[in-house]
């Protein structure tokens, strides 16, 4: 069996971790530019917002205090997303992260009659380790996992196991084809024309139909919808990727360097720690700079810099050392820009790294175990991970110049044993 743990309203149920008077109200997270809506509370959705809704469509809302909306604070919800994948590694003997707030498991080798036990002691643990509600569903394949695991957050049901054929059935047909795992708004058009309404209708239509509309892919859902598990977790799991980057749009425009000098320090520090996660290292840091286009006579201004270094490295003060430097080089005191970003490329797995012979032995030295990080690094990043914060960080990581929140390290969470405790 295969099961697929997706965390509830992940950025609202986030937001509630640092402040417990948001609970049970409507709330709205925003994205980077406040521009759009990305994370909805059930209470938000009962008003009638949708996902990806214009932020000036709900002011109204906003202002009468109806609706509570929050600026995205993607660091903060990066810390509790490494803790609930944690949680679930812990349970399976093997996950696939899918995304931020989804994992498969893959259950191999456990009973099926262990599944609902499991998923409630995980669904405990994401609650009162990290502050976050999961619903969880298990059946065959991943795409019916999904399907449960979506019909389970309608039933406000934590654990739901879909197995027997019949049952399988009835719900299929019970479920409009829009909710199959892959199907938009256009395939679901064509789909229609072609009589296809129910999930039930696309598993009942010939295979060679579906591949004849919809190619591989298509067909590749109609074989799950039928039991065969052949979206492999191996195409899709990615360990190690091409870049890494950390960018922000600030709530206003800033020409402040060492606000932007202290942003860039954070952006490159959150990039290392990415980077360390995946065993890899990097050799190109770059970092930009963006001014307001709606607030610069001569139209958008998009300085960017890059440092290439002798030996790839992992090293968080190599790397933000690197990006203070690129960012000196694009800043202008007459500016004021409204966004920036670190970005890390050209990497490589660190086993793959040899050094040059005049590289320092400190920088270089790695101890035989899993991960790329050495000695320092390893002890830095465990402290932060076990907190849930950034309490150990670089000193041109602390912001100077310019009030309001912090991108990430104003807040944190605290368990509720931990909010007990203070």
């Amino acid at each position: 069996m295969i099961g697929l743990a997706d965390c509830n309203n992940f950025f609202v149920s986030c937001e509630r971790t640092v402040d417990p008077s948001l609970e049970g109200r409507p709330v709205v997270v925003m994205s980077n530019n406040d521009g759009c809506i990305v994370a909805r509370s059930n209470e938000a959705k009962a008003l009638g917002v949708k996902m990806g809704q214009p932020v000036f469509e709900i002011r109204g809302l906003i202002d009468s205090g109806a609706l509570i909306a929050i600026s995205g604070h993607h660091l903060l919800y990066r810390e509790i997303s490494l803790k609930v994948h944690d949680i679930f590694r812990k349970y399976a003997p093997r996950t696939l992260d899918y995304s931020v707030d989804e994992a498969f498991l893959c259950m191999d080798g456990i009973p099926d009659r262990s599944l609902a036990e499991i998923g409630e002691r995980i669904c405990d643990d994401c609650l009162l380790l990290a502050g976050v509600p999961v619903t969880i569903g298990f059946s065959h394949t991943k795409t019916l996992a999904k399907i449960i695991t979506e019909v389970g957050k309608k039933r406000k049901k934590r654990v739901s196991i879909l197995s027997e054929s019949d049952e399988i059935k009835a719900l299929l047909h019970s479920l409009p084809i829009s909710e199959l795992w892959g199907v938009g708004r256009r395939i679901s058009k064509k789909l229609y024309e072609c009589g296809i309404f129910s999930i039930g209708d696309f598993a009942e239509t010939r295979q060679s139909k579906i591949r004849d509309l919809l190619g591989i892919s298509g067909e590749r859902s109609w074989l799950e919808l039928h039991g065969v598990d052949c979206i492999h977790l191996d195409s899709i799991e990615r360990p190690l990727q091409e870049s890494v980057s950390e960018t922000r749009t600030f709530p206003r425009d800033i020409c402040d360097f060492n606000f932007l000098k202290a942003r860039i320090a954070i952006y490159g520090a959150d990039c290392a720690l990415r980077l360390r996660a995946m065993n890899g290292v990097c050799r190109c840091i770059s970092v930009f700079l963006r001014t307001n286009r709606y607030h610069t006579e001569r139209g958008i201004y998009y300085p960017e810099a890059s440092v290439t270094l002798e030996t790839p490295t992992d090293l968080t003060h190599v790397i933000v050392d690197a990006a203070i430097e690129c960012l000196k080089k694009i800043y202008s005191s007459d500016v004021a820009y409204k966004r920036a970003g670190v970005i890390l490329s050209d990497i490589t797995p660190v086993k793959s790294v040899v050094p040059s012979l005049f590289d320092s032995i400190d920088d270089t030295s790695r101890k035989d175990r899993t991960d790329s990080a050495p000695a320092l690094m390893e002890v830095l990043d465990r402290l932060n991970h076990s907190v849930g914060k950034s309490v150990v960080r670089l000193a041109s990581q602390l912001t100077q110049g310019h009030p309001g929140r912090n991108d990430g390290y104003s807040s944190s969470f605290h368990s509720p044993s931990e909010k007990k405790k203070r």
